[in-house]
């Protein structure tokens, strides 16, 4: 298993200063609330270069990182459910637990 901390995901992403983050309700998948389990920390970054910002967000289970492409628009993101992100044949995970 190979672990991935989330420093280095943070600095695939571009961020200006300072960061000003606005409350716009609960994310869901598929119409159900995303739940990862506690000590979640998401990220909003454009991954699979579409120009929408998708979802990555590491899983409090076995440390997974979970990846929720955006299938709707810059200003009503939608997201339909979640496959985890691998390296080859590994699953890239955060130290968890």
């Amino acid at each position: 298993m190979k672990y991935v901390y989330p420093q280095l995901i943070m600095a695939a992403c571009s961020m200006s200063l300072p960061l000003e983050f606005t409350y716009f309700g609960e994310l869901t998948s598929s119409g159900d609330r995303i739940d990862v389990g506690g000590y979640a920390a998401p990220l909003l970054v454009d991954w699979d270069g579409d120009g929408l910002r998708d979802l990555i967000c590491g899983q409090f289970d076995y440390g997974r990182i979970r990846f929720y492409a955006n299938t709707g628009t810059p200003g009503s993101p939608e997201f339909q459910g979640f496959q985890y992100l691998l390296d080859g044949a590994d699953y890239l995970s955060v130290p968890y637990g």
